[in-house]
C-alpha cells in the first residue's frame, strides 16, 4: 500500500532572538553538522568554496527544500544560489539554459516530457548513474533502492540503454477530488457514485443546485501546456485492456498511424469539453493554477483529472477554505474501461555544469531520506518507500486509499517522440473546439490529419 506524510508548508520565524539564544543556536548547529559528517560514509566537505547555481520551478517541494538550504551549505561549505520562476516561464529558460554554451544552472527541476526527452536527446542532461555508483561521491545512507522503481524509470528514456537524468523527488496520480459538504447538501451519497454516468448526473445536480451561487459544478484544465498530459489519464480511463505503446501512449499504432478517431480518444476529447463547461466562464483558459485557486477557494464542487499533490493545499488552513470538507476518490470507471496515469518531477545536472560533483551532493542531499521526509510533507507525494509508512494516520485513510486504488490502474503519462509538444497544442485546439460546439468525432478526424502531418514532418516513419 502507498502511504505518505504531509505536513503545512514552513512559515517564517517571528519575534526577536536574544544573543544568547543565536549563540546556543549556532552552537547546536554547528554540533548536528559535525556529527552528521562524522557518521557519513564520504567527505562531505570535498567541494568546499564552490557555488551550485540550482534553478526550480514555483513548487510546493521547492517551498520545503528552500527553507533547509542553509543545512546543506553549513554541512558542505558548497554556496548555493536559487532561482525560483513560476512554470509559465520555467519551462522556456530551461531550454534555452541547456542549449548555451554556459547555462546559468547547474540543477534544475526535470519532468520526463518532452523537454526532457529533448534534452538528452541533445546530450544536454548529465547521466547520474556513475555518480551513485562512486562510493567518493554518494553516502552508503542514501539508499537509491528505496526510490519506488516505476517512478525512477520515468527517467530513463528511450534508447537511453537503462541510464538515468533525473532523481525522483515528487509523484503525483492524476485522481477525483470533491466537496463533501455540498453532495451531503444535495442528497449524494458519493459512495454510491461508481461510474462515470452515475458523477455526471451528479454534476448535473449540482450544477442547478449551485451555479447561481457562483459555483461550479467542475473544474478541469483548458488551454494550459501541461493538459494533455492529464487528458491521457482521462483517455486510459476508457481505453480498456488493450494494449499500447509507451511514449507513443494511445495516439499512434506501431506504423505511425494516428488513432484519435478511436472511440476511447474521442470519449475522452467529449468528456473533458463537458467537464470544461460545467465550469465557471472562462474555464477554456483555465491552468492548473486557476482551477487549484476555484477549488480550495470554495467555488468548485470537483475538480477532476489532476495531480493527488494538490492535496497538500487543499488541506493547509492557509490557502484553502475547504479544509476538512475535501473528499479524494480514483477517477470513476467508464463502460470501457478504469484507469489513469501519473507523473513526476525530479532534480538534474546540467551537461555543461563546471562544478558537476557539487552539484551532485546538492542533488543527492536534496533527495535524501532525511530530505524527503521533509519535502514530502509539503507535497503530498513522497517517491521513497521509507516515506510512505504513516499515510492513514496522518492524511486519514480517504486520501490514503483514493491514491493506492489510482495507482495500481496507473500507466506512466510520458510522450516521447520528435513533434509531441506541436501535437500536444494541437490537442489543446482540439479540445476547446469541442467545448465551442465541434462535434468531438469530427475533431478527432481533424487531430488524426494533423498528426499524420507532425508524423511527415519528423520523418517518424
Amino acid at each position: 500500500m502507498w502511504e505518505v506524510e504531509a505536513i503545512m508548508s514552513r512559515g517564517k520565524r517571528l519575534g526577536r532572538i536574544v544573543a544568547v539564544m543565536s549563540t546556543l543556536l549556532i552552537l547546536s548547529m554547528m554540533s548536528s553538522v559535525g556529527a552528521g559528517a562524522a557518521s557519513s560514509s564520504i567527505n562531505w566537505r570535498q567541494c568546499n568554496g564552490q557555488t551550485v547555481k540550482v534553478l526550480l520551478d514555483a513548487h510546493p517541494w521547492q517551498e520545503a527544500i528552500q527553507g533547509r538550504i542553509k543545512e546543506f551549505e553549513n554541512l558542505t561549505g558548497i554556496k548555493v544560489e536559487l532561482t525560483v520562476l513560476g512554470e509559465d516561464t520555467y519551462w522556456d529558460r530551461v531550454t534555452l539554459g541547456l542549449s548555451s554554451a554556459e547555462p546559468p544552472f547547474d540543477v534544475f527541476m526535470l519532468s520526463p516530457n518532452q523537454t526532457g526527452f529533448t534534452g538528452y536527446q541533445n546530450k544536454w542532461i548529465a547521466q547520474l548513474d556513475s555518480y551513485i555508483a562512486d562510493t567518493r561521491l554518494t553516502d552508503q545512507s542514501y539508499e537509491f533502492d528505496d526510490f519506488y522503481p516505476f517512478i525512477v524509470d520515468g527517467f530513463r528514456f528511450p534508447n537511453a540503454k537503462g541510464r538515468l537524468y533525473a532523481i525522483p523527488l515528487t509523484m503525483e496520480t492524476y485522481m477525483l477530488f470533491y466537496r463533501k459538504d455540498l453532495l451531503k447538501q444535495q442528497g449524494i451519497d458519493p459512495a454510491k457514485l461508481l461510474t462515470m454516468d452515475d458523477w455526471l448526473k451528479a454534476l448535473e445536480i449540482l450544477d442547478k443546485a449551485y451555479r447561481k451561487d457562483g459555483i461550479a459544478a467542475a473544474v478541469i484544465r483548458g488551454q494550459d501546456p501541461t493538459m494533455p498530459d492529464e487528458l491521457l489519464a482521462a483517455v486510459y480511463n476508457y481505453w480498456g485492456d488493450r494494449p499500447f505503446l509507451a511514449q507513443r501512449m494511445f495516439y499512434f499504432d506501431s506504423e505511425w498511424n494516428p488513432r484519435f478517431t478511436d472511440p476511447a480518444v474521442i470519449k475522452a476529447i467529449d468528456l473533458w469539453a463537458r467537464l470544461i463547461n460545467y465550469g465557471p466562464k472562462g474555464s477554456t483558459s483555465f491552468t492548473w493554477y486557476d482551477c487549484v485557486h476555484q477549488f480550495a477557494s470554495g467555488k468548485a464542487a470537483t475538480f477532476w483529472f489532476d495531480a493527488s499533490v494538490f492535496g497538500s493545499i487543499f488541506e493547509d488552513p492557509k490557502q484553502s477554505k475547504v479544509v476538512g470538507n475535501v473528499g479524494y476518490a480514483p477517477v470513476p470507471a467508464t463502460e470501457t474501461g478504469h484507469g489513469t496515469t501519473h507523473w513526476a518531477w525530479g532534480l538534474s545536472i546540467a551537461e555543461k555544469s563546471k562544478v558537476k560533483n557539487a552539484a551532485w551532493l546538492f542533488v543527492q542531499w536534496a533527495t535524501g531520506p532525511a530530505s524527503e521526509r521533509a519535502t514530502a510533507k509539503a507535497t503530498y507525494g513522497p517517491v521513497r518507500q521509507s516515506t510512505w509508512k504513516n499515510s492513514v494516520e496522518i492524511f486519514g485513510k480517504e486520501f490514503t486509499n483514493a491514491v493506492d486504488v489510482s495507482l495500481k490502474m496507473s500507466a506512466p503519462g510520458y510522450m516521447y517522440f520528435a513533434g509531441a509538444r506541436e501535437l500536444a497544442d494541437r490537442i489543446i485546439d482540439g479540445v476547446i473546439r469541442v467545448t465551442q460546439g465541434a462535434d468531438a468525432r469530427d475533431v478527432a478526424k481533424w487531430l488524426d490529419d494533423n498528426a499524420l502531418e507532425i508524423v511527415k514532418r519528423n520523418k517518424l516513419r
